[in-house]
């Protein structure tokens, strides 16, 4: 047997006494982890430290578990050495044992404690949890501890916190398996700055309590502006004066004072405390005031685009800081005057916040959570103030130079003196270069009012009058989108410059051309101008008038051309280059086409035509486009500088709305404001406030997608966004605080989602707890400027304080956190009572023994429950209702309990009430009964002249005579077995009577007299005496013989008899011819016909005694065959026919008869081949009624066809003898109604219908072959006249009974039919009578579809749909009709009933079908009528407890009545 070694645990032991030299080792033998039935060992040593021989005596334990293995007890030890005994453990029990070893020295005893220790836990745990340095931003932190359990058993643990911080420990007990650990999140929420050092108590089975340290160091997450030079908190920026159109740049330095990175942005504060915008604050009040146009424009002004800041948005390490560069840059305001002044000056005083980015509240927040995000240090305001100046120049003499006129070559001089005005900045400019005049010095800076000389000269180049604006180019310091400043020009000023160039005259002398054409002839090449090429203006010549001279009409060919071009007479003198092919030419004078010579060496191929022609359309496109590029620019710059100095005071869009725009607008509205985002450009709070307006406004709460699908989308949501960006989505509350709910409820809270960003975004919530796993879903695609919100669903299924948060991304980057709190409390129920008696209710028979109970809920969540029964032996006799529900947070409901009453019922009973999650209550029930007395009216029950075989009932009376209900049961064990009493047990009334229906079914014919007891409860046991005789039914057919003797394939031969019952009782007679399809049963009187639809070809009917019935026997064959068979015939159950034949057959002697007998029905029949074959059987006439005239007579006609398919001849005969006055009237006509076919030889027959009203007429005629008797066939005419008519779904209108002024309304589907042509519907709707005699209309109709019915061929018209309404104001009730009518005068008539009163009992109906709508309100008073309500309409359904509508109502009544 294998065995285990403790691991002994070394002590050294001191000496007793310091006379004893001897140590021994262990000082203690420890057996650990023990079980019952093994064998553990230890070695003990003992160690002479004297200086003489030691005689040691051992001392064998006590306890019988403990064995001490040693030779010789007695041991004698030398100085200095040592020796080892072995002691043996084996435990017989799984318990701790405790036992001594002795050891002697002479007089000197040592004691070595022994321990038996079974397996146990050891539990270890951390001291300490230590969150180190954390920010107080409301975020959860979590710590992992471990538990180890170093022992061989479990061992349990318990952590509890009673401390009043956020510090929530889970779990909080739990089980630590033997060698394993369990790890215990301890969860901190940093809330507030703080220095925490709290403990928590942690219970360790087998250890004492251990106090767990918790210990964190919450600092807030600080911004801080500095200054560039000695690092002090920076507060206000001053630019000083700038000229409008500069810029300003000073510096900043952003800090991070905090452990954690943060994303910040800079956002611009609009109507801030303080703000001054573009006003002169040296100008006085009263006059500032009055410019309400200047007002109402610096109040709408973007202060954005004259204040930037960069960066506006980053991310900052730990205690990090970077250089913020502001730059300022005013605009000038035109306030209505035409020049600029000093009083232009405009004075700025704005403030710039730096905040941190990450889940906001704004409007979301919840202000009963006390656990608020602080972000009074998350965020730092800047002053900037600044002025800016306009440029105050002054030109003298003025702004319009005239110069001098003066001959080309010559120059004219002005000198122009120009002056700053302005006392605080210099001006530094620069003239543009321009044609013909010339600036000295062309560029300088002017010092603060000082004035600077400039001489302009007019030096022209050219004959004319100039009239041009001269530029000067205002130069100062110009910022870029970097806010890298360099010298730039910020403004331009125009001078006029006018002057005249006279031009000297020469005189034009012509001159004979020699011979030589000069390179620069004319037409004809015979004169020549000097100097032409030095000239724009040529000569006038012969050519340019030739299209106006008629000289050479009379000459004019007929084949002149129109748009020719006019040919010269030595053009192509001397070229060799082919003419234009697409080009026509004609001659000066006489206009006849030239000859156009066509060298097809030098000629352009169609190929080189085509390509030639694509580059000219090429570069005339080239050239469109280019022009259209300048046009635009042109009139993009006349908008620009289209605004004037003169102020009418319209203020932009006042009074005009935006008309709305489709989603492709919208859409393309978004994508346009995508590109007008500037990356420098700072945001302020106007605009994010009527960006988050204008997102609120457009909320999306349906179809939300949870990834992006379109490529749009796609684009959106993988762009990499800003903190700026970021900043413009809201996600919120950053607290989620679920309050004090139940374990394992489902509770909603909604974070909202603003997107203020023109673009999609993807919103993904990072949540791993399983509290909120039961959202929906957890990404979510928000279309651009739109909002929505995000139900979160929480539940847990633990108790406890719950504090958690969950991250977000917004397109994958971190957006910020939310904080998830949340009470978790068990779910409770509370009884009213916890025994409840039951009485009855009332005296009425249906009155149960009925009583409440109610279920309390004290909890903020609905409580499920179920109601259990406790069964015992004696069964269960009560119910409760409802057996389970929901009871809502903070309300009760009722549960009704009744007893079911019955002479077995348990008068008492139990409920045990399970509430899901939570408590167990159980409820006790007692039915409180009373004594009674019962009789029989009649004593005695007679059954005579019983039929064998049937049921026989027969009827008796209990009348209970006592002051109770009673309640009986049929003692089964005296009565016969053909007896039976139904109901078996029940109640009888107080004062009331019982009907018990008594059966009897004998078997064998004899008397019988019987007792049947019937035992009350809590009464005495009554007697019924039961008698009578059974009889045996006597049953006779005639004939009993069937001969069908001829019949024809597809006739029907019938052949009739008579069922006859000659006995004293009832008897019932069956025929099987479930063997026999073509053979069937009819009875004449229906009556006592009984059929099975699972067996059709069994034939039962009953006959009371001394009565008959006519029969009939069918035959229909349908193939030639022959038949000779018996028909089995049961009587009263007894197969009569069969027993007959036995009876028959045997030899015995006679016997007395104990069951019905009677003979088998025999049949016998011939199926003969049919000789004549007919074209159709069934003729249906259908005629419109549009067309029947009284005066012409309309016919139509159908054919018959008779074809003789025998091999003889065969006479036929139509009989119309039995079709009464249809023939004689002319309705229907045959034109022959006998005759004789030859072999194979066809009759064709017409059948004729011509009707003379609108009905439907039928006639049967049956057609007789060869003077047979038997019908052959049967021709079914049917004609009919099809007259409008209209149906109704519903046929009839029952309006429920309403209150007065309550609408109700009926939907009614109008069906017409034979409408063959269109017609209009026409309604006549009748008034009512009120109860004083007045009439008031309360009926309405509506024909949503039209009141037209469509006209259709085939008689199968469209249906309409027809909104019937009653209302009224003062209690009616009435039966009427509506009358419907067409264009014809048809008229139909549709049924309607209906009440209107405020009385209960007449609108019960309605209030239980809208008890959930309606409030029902009962005055008392003496101007009110007793039993009236008045009923107002509910805004929004009650979250109380749910009632059901029965239970409403009953409450309602009780307050009535």
């Amino acid at each position: 047997m294998e065995t285990e070694r403790g691991s002994p645990v070394p002590r050294e032991a001191e000496t007793p006494k310091k006379e004893v030299q001897l140590r021994v080792t262990p000082s203690e033998v420890k057996f650990l982890d023990t079980l019952a039935g093994r064998v553990y060992r230890l070695p003990i040593t003992v160690h002479n430290l004297g200086r003489c021989n030691q005689k040691i005596r051992f001392q064998e334990p006590l306890k019988p578990q403990f064995k001490l293995i040693l030779t010789n007890l007695d041991k004698a030890l030398a100085s200095g050495l040592q020796m080892t005994a072995m002691v043996e453990y084996h435990p017989d029990k799984d318990e701790d044992t405790f036992d001594q070893l002795l050891i002697s020295i002479g007089n000197k005893t040592i004691e070595i404690p022994l321990v038996g220790l079974i397996p146990s836990c050891q539990l270890e745990i951390e001291s300490e949890v230590n969150f180190g340095t954390l920010v107080a931003d409301s975020k959860v932190y979590c710590k992992e501890i471990n538990i180890i359990n170093r022992g061989r058993a479990p061992g349990t643990f318990k952590a509890e916190y009673q401390g009043q911080l956020p510090i929530v420990i889970f779990p909080s007990n739990g089980i630590v398996e033997p060698k394993s650990s369990v790890i215990v999140k301890v969860d901190f929420c940093a809330d507030e700055p703080r220095i925490v050092n709290e403990g928590a108590k942690v219970s360790l089975q087998g250890r004492p309590d251990v106090l767990l340290s918790i210990k964190a160091h919450v600092v807030e997450q600080i911004i801080e502006l500095l200054n560039m030079s000695n690092d002090k908190k920076l507060e206000c920026i001053h630019f000083g004066s700038v000229f409008f159109g500069t810029s300003k740049i000073e510096h900043a330095l952003l800090y991070n004072n905090s452990p954690e990175p943060i994303n910040w942005v800079a956002i611009m504060q609009n109507d801030a405390v303080g703000e001054e915008l573009g006003t002169n604050i040296q100008q006085r009040t009263d006059v500032a005031l009055n410019n309400l146009t200047y007002l109402s424009k610096i109040k709408n002004m973007d202060v954005t685009t004259f204040i930037s800041c960069v960066p506006n948005e980053g991310r900052l390490l730990p205690y990090q800081k970077i250089v913020i560069t502001f730059c300022f840059s005013p605009k000038l305001m035109i306030d209505g005057k035409k020049n600029n002044d000093p009083s232009h000056r405009q004075d700025y005083a704005l403030f710039l916040r730096f905040e941190s980015v990450g889940s906001k509240d704004g409007f979301l927040r919840d202000d009963n959570s006390k656990t608020m995000k602080s972000d009074r240090f998350q965020k730092v305001e800047l002053a900037l103030t600044g002025t800016g100046l306009p440029i105050l120049l002054q030109f003298d003499p003025g702004k319009v130079l005239n110069f001098a006129p003066c001959f080309m070559g010559e120059h004219s001089e002005l000198l122009c003196i120009m002056q700053n005005r302005s006392n605080s900045l210099p001006v530094m400019y620069r003239f543009q270069k321009t044609a013909h005049f010339k600036i000295d010095p062309e560029r300088g800076k002017i010092d603060e009012g000082c004035i600077q000389n400039v001489t302009c000269s007019f030096i022209p180049h050219q004959v004319g009058v100039f009239k041009v604006k001269q530029l000067i180019e205002i130069i100062g310091s110009v910022a870029d989108e970097n806010l890298q400043s360099s010298l730039k020009p910020f403004h331009q000023i125009y001078l006029d410059f006018k002057s005249v160039c006279k031009p000297s005259t020469k005189k034009v002398v012509m001159k004979m051309n020699p011979g030589i054409s000069p390179l620069v002839t004319n037409p004809t090449g015979q004169f020549v101008v000097r100097d032409l090429p030095k000239y724009k203006d040529r000569a006038p010549v012969t050519m340019l008038q030739s299209a106006m001279t008629r000289l050479h009409n009379h000459r004019i060919s007929k084949e002149s051309m129109k748009g020719a071009l006019i040919a010269f007479p030595n053009d192509r003198a001397t070229s060799i280059r082919s003419g234009d092919q697409h080009k026509l030419f004609r001659t000066i004078f006489t206009k006849i086409p030239r000859y156009n010579y066509v060298d097809p060496d030098y000629a352009y191929t169609k190929f080189e035509e085509m390509e030639k022609q694509a580059h000219e359309n090429y570069y005339e496109r080239y050239i469109k486009h280019l022009r259209s590029v300048r046009l635009r620019k042109r009139v993009e710059r006349e908008c620009m500088y289209s605004y004037n100095d003169t102020d009418i005071g319209l203020q932009p869009a006042s009074g005009l709305k935006s008309p709305s725009l489709s989603e492709t607008e919208i859409e393309e509205e978004l994508c346009s404001g995508k590109c007008l985002i500037k990356p420098n450009q700072l945001l302020n709070t106007r605009n994010i406030d009527s960006k988050e307006t204008k997102a609120l406004k457009r909320k999306v709460l349906k179809g939300l997608k949870s990834e992006p699908s379109t490529p749009h989308e796609k684009h959106d949501c993988s762009l990499i966004l800003t903190p700026k960006q970021i900043h413009q989505v809201i996600v919120g509350p950053s607290v989620l605080n679920f309050g004090d709910i139940c374990v394992n409820s489902t509770n909603t809270r909604l974070l909202h989602v603003i997107n203020m960003l023109p673009m999609h975004i993807l919103i993904n919530l990072d949540i791993n707890l399983e509290e909120l796993q039961k959202t929906n879903q957890f990404s979510y695609v928000i279309p651009p400027t739109a909002s929505t919100y995000i139900s979160m669903v929480f539940e847990s299924p633990t108790v406890g304080k719950f504090w958690k948060s969950f991250t977000f991304t917004v397109n994958n980057i971190p957006g910020g956190h939310i904080l998830v709190m949340a009470v978790v409390m068990p779910v409770k129920l509370e009884l009213s009572s916890n025994e409840l008696v039951l009485r009855p209710q009332g005296f009425s028979v249906k009155t149960r023994f009925m009583g409440t109970v109610g279920l309390y809920n004290h909890q903020n969540y609905f409580a499920k429950f179920e109601w259990q029964p406790v069964i015992t032996k004696g069964g269960m006799a009560f119910s409760i209702r409802p057996a389970k529900g929901t009871v809502e947070p903070y309300s009760s409901l009722e549960c009704e309990v009744t007893w079911l009453p019955g002479f077995s019922s348990p008068e008492r009973g139990e409920f045990v009430l399970h509430v899901s999650e939570g408590n167990t209550l159980t409820l006790k029930c007692v039915a409180h009964l009373g004594h009674t007395k019962v009789v029989f009216l009649e004593p005695r029950i007679l059954f005579s002249n019983s039929p064998q075989g049937l049921t026989t009932w027969r009827k008796a009376i209990l009348h209970n005579i006592g002051q109770n209900h009673a309640y009986f049961k049929i003692c089964d064990q005296s009565l016969l077995p053909t007896i039976n009493i139904v109901p078996s047990q029940g109640v009888i009334p107080f004062g009331g009577l019982t009907v018990l229906n008594i059966s009897c079914t004998p078997t064998v014919a004899e008397k019988f007299d019987t007792r049947a007891k019937v035992a009350i409860r809590r009464a005495n046991v009554i007697d019924l005496r039961i008698g009578g005789s059974v009889e045996i039914a006597d049953v006779e057919i005639n004939p009993d013989v069937f001969n069908f003797s001829g019949t024809y394939v597809g006739a029907t031969q019938i052949i009739p008899f008579i069922i006859k019952n000659k006995g004293i009782t009832r008897a019932r007679v069956e025929f099987n011819l479930q063997d026999f399809e073509y053979f069937s049963l009819d009875f004449k009187d229906k009556t006592g016909e009984f059929t099975d639809p699972a067996f059709p070809d069994i034939y039962s009917l009953e006959l009371e005694e001394g009565t008959s019935l006519e029969c009939g026997i069918a035959f229909s064959p349908k193939e030639v065959a022959t038949y000779d068979f018996s028909i089995q015939v049961q009587i009263n159950f007894f197969k009569a026919s069969e027993l007959y034949t036995q009876y028959r057959l045997s030899n015995s002697p006679m016997i007395p008869k104990t069951t019905p007998l009677i003979r088998p029905c025999y049949v016998q029949a011939t199926v003969l081949q049919a000789p004549l074959r007919l074209s159709n059987t069934d003729f249906v006439f259908e005629m419109p009624l549009h067309i029947l005239d009284s005066n012409n007579k309309v016919t139509k006609t159908q054919d018959l066809v008779l074809h003789n398919t025998s091999k003889q001849d065969v006479e036929w005969t139509l009989d119309i003898s039995g079709t009464g006055k249809l023939f004689k009237d002319g309705i229907f006509k045959i034109s022959v109604l006998s005759g004789i076919l030859h072999p194979h030889e066809e009759c064709n027959i017409s059948i004729s219908f011509c009707p003379n009203h609108p009905s439907k007429y039928t006639a049967d005629i049956p057609i007789h072959l060869n003077d047979n008797p038997v019908c052959y066939r049967m021709l079914c005419l049917v004609g009919e006249v099809k007259s409008p008519m209209l149906l109704f779904d519903p046929p009839f209108i029952f309006f429920t009974p309403v209150p007065l002024g309550v609408k109700t309304v009926m939907d009614i589907n109008i069906l017409p039919q034979n409408y063959f042509r269109d017609s209009t519907l026409r309604v006549q709707i009748p008034t009512a009578r009120l109860f004083d005699g007045d009439e008031v209309h309360p009926l309405s109709v509506m024909l949503p579809k039209g009141r037209v019915i469509t006209g259709s061929p085939s008689g199968m018209n469209a249906a309409l749909t027809c909104h019937l309404s009653f209302r009224s104001s003062k209690p009616v009730s009435f039966f009427t009709d509506i009358l419907f009518y067409d264009n014809r005068n048809n008229w139909f008539l549709l049924p309607v009933t209906a009440t209107a009163e405020n009385c209960l009992l007449t609108i019960y109906p309605y209030m239980a079908t809208h008890l959930d709508k309606q409030t029902i309100i009962l005055k008392d008073g003496s101007g009110t009528v007793p039993g009236c309500t008045t009923l107002q309409q509910q805004p929004a359904p009650h979250t109380c407890a749910e009632f059901t509508k029965s239970q409403s109502l009953f409450f309602i009544q009780q307050h009535i009545f």
